[in-house]
């Protein structure tokens, strides 16, 4: 089978499942740059050859992190296993083990020096919808405008993650920004997709993830602070604001509540909850233990 053929069937293998329009691109992109890596056929490369890609091309020298490897890992396995219909030895390319970390979350002096760094007016209301709304990169990519919902001040997200379906709030600041930039630069009213390019097509993923980096040099934020933080300072904020985490969970779009329970790490919450030690020493204090500590 030719790269060309297998693109083209792995176009239709995606379908057929009925991928998001995220993991569909984000597939085809992968694979392709896959092809240019390899410069033969992909039906063609070896198991070694994918441990060389994924270890010491991906992880030792363009130093990616263990979830971005394991993405890769993971669409080298439907190509291979779905459509080229090849047995892999998947005990040979094994998924890294993911360290657990916190979340990283910034602080409200730090998302003020970022949005005021911004001065593009587009790009400074898709990083507010990010915070504000909780919206995934692609989410705000493929927003459309019959998605806006000004009257119950709610977003419908008609692709998420999974291809699930939800929706989110709507801030009033958003929904300001939103129409001063519509009344701006989409004065012919079509319907489609609210956020275009410098040519008139529907904006992508790559362009909004350029221009994040852009600014977030320019507010000297750590390099590990990407478009998602965003979206992980909408979560937190929202519990240390009282949300409950059902609530959470659903504006999130969350399949598991063990994803939105990881929040609750990072979230500086009041619990007015009291040591035990402290709870008796002070029963100590007052008399109230039949022994004193020595």
């Amino acid at each position: 089978m030719t790269n060309n053929q297998l693109l083209k069937k792995l176009s239709q293998d995606m379908r057929m499942r009925n991928f998001s329009h995220y993991t569909y691109d984000t597939y085809m992109s992968k694979t392709k740059e896959m092809i240019k890596y390899f410069n033969k056929p992909l039906e063609e490369v070896t198991i070694e050859e994918l441990r060389d890609f994924l270890y010491k091309y991906l992880l030792n020298e363009r130093k990616l992190a263990d979830r971005t490897v394991n993405y890769y890992n993971s669409i080298i396995r439907f190509v291979y296993e779905v459509t080229l219909d090849k047995l892999l030895n998947k005990k040979q390319i094994p998924m890294r083990k993911r360290k657990k970390t916190v979340y990283k979350v910034l602080t409200k002096e730090e998302l003020s020096t970022f949005f005021n760094c911004v001065d593009d007016f587009k790009f400074k209301t898709i990083f507010m919808l990010a915070y504000g709304s909780g919206l995934r990169i692609g989410e705000i990519a493929n927003l459309r405008v019959e998605d806006i919902d000004s009257k119950k001040m709610r977003i419908f997200v008609r692709e998420g993650k999974g291809n699930k379906e939800r929706y989110t709030m709507l801030s009033k600041q958003s929904l300001e920004m939103l129409r001063i930039y519509w009344s701006k630069y989409r004065q012919n009213k079509r319907r489609g997709r609210i956020f275009l390019s410098e040519s008139g097509a529907a904006i992508t993923v790559g362009v909004i993830r350029e221009h994040f980096r852009k600014y977030r040099r320019k507010a000297k934020l750590s390099e590990k602070v990407t478009m998602h933080t965003l979206r992980h300072c909408y979560a937190t904020n929202l519990i240390e604001n009282g949300a409950t985490l059902i609530q959470v969970k659903e504006l999130m779009g969350h399949r598991n509540i063990r994803s939105t329970m990881e929040y609750i790490h990072v979230a500086n919450i009041d619990l007015g909850l009291e040591s035990p030690l402290d709870v008796f020493l002070r029963g100590e204090e007052n008399g109230e233990n039949s022994r004193n500590i020595k």
